[in-house]
């Protein structure tokens, strides 16, 4: 539990300090990340002898991450994700059509199905994140704190989410949820967790110029499609029959298993921001 708890400490002050740095180190970061991700998401089908295009998928998935960040020149037109997303649809159709045609069916359409997912579920989630730094860059041109801020409202959602989670979990946990996923969480746990978020994003509002209401929303919608991610990776890996996405991070498994709750977290925050422009009361 120590090893855990400096990992994840560790973790915590890294993107911080990516994030307060500036743009070039986290996108750097974000990219890693990404990659590291989509790369153990194939590799974890490779266990239950699923051929995918791993190669394909990670150069879409981070197209989404590319053009995301290329939006911020407002002056230009780039690619939208739809765009994105029907180019690499038709690029898989074709790749079926060949294989058919030449009677070399390599890949099943199952299997490139499970290529383009990887790329959605990692780098098109993580694209919103990108999108989040182009709002924040708006929003607040000139105001530091501000902006940094609204960049992490992910992060502190998983963070906060994670904390109270535990601490309500270990202390008041009794009424246990989904044991065949994990044993561990408990009804009072997740609980917990939402309301410590609600309370934090509630005291980050007056930093950010929102009403705190919206804040308390915010809070609690994204704690709860944090906590849906973290179960859905949890079956995933149940039914690969695997502990850990990976073993990169001492305690605390690979990419995926850091990143299912803000994968979740990052398009509710970004949505929230584009369809109540709580900046806007």
């Amino acid at each position: 539990m120590k090893t855990k708890v400096i990992v994840g400490v560790s973790l915590a002050i890294v993107m911080l300090g990516l994030i307060y740095i500036g743009r070039s180190a986290l996108m750097a970061i974000l990219i890693f990340g990404a990659v590291m991700g989509m790369w153990e998401y194939y590799g974890l089908l490779r266990i239950k002898n699923v051929k995918t295009m791993p190669m394909l998928g990670i150069g879409f998935g981070l197209s989404f991450i590319i053009f995301a960040y290329l939006e911020r020149f407002s002056h230009l037109s780039w690619p939208s994700m739809g765009t994105v997303v029907s180019i690499y649809v038709f690029m898989i159709l074709v790749i079926q059509f060949w294989q058919i045609v030449g009677h070399r069916a390599k890949y099943t359409m199952i299997e490139m199905a499970a290529t383009v997912f990887g790329s959605l579920y990692i780098g098109a989630f993580m694209s919103f994140f990108v999108l989040i730094m182009n709002a924040a860059d708006k929003q607040f041109p000139h105001d530091t704190l501000a902006n940094r801020l609204v960049i992490m409202l992910p992060m502190f959602s998983s963070w906060f989410n994670d904390a109270g989670a535990y601490f309500f979990g270990s202390f008041f946990g009794k009424n246990r949820i989904f044991p065949e996923l994990s044993p561990k969480k408990t009804l009072e746990g997740c609980l917990g967790g939402i309301f410590v978020t609600m309370v934090a994003f509630f005291f980050i509002s007056f930093k950010i110029h929102i009403p705190a209401f919206h804040a308390i929303i915010l809070g609690g919608v994204a704690a709860a499609f944090g906590q849906v991610g973290d179960l859905s990776e949890s079956a995933f890996k149940r039914e690969l029959n695997v502990k850990d996405s990976g073993r990169v991070f001492a305690g605390h498994g690979g990419f995926l298993d850091r990143m299912d709750s803000f994968l979740f977290t990052v398009p509710v925050v970004y949505h929230y921001f584009l369809w109540f422009n709580p900046w806007h009361h």
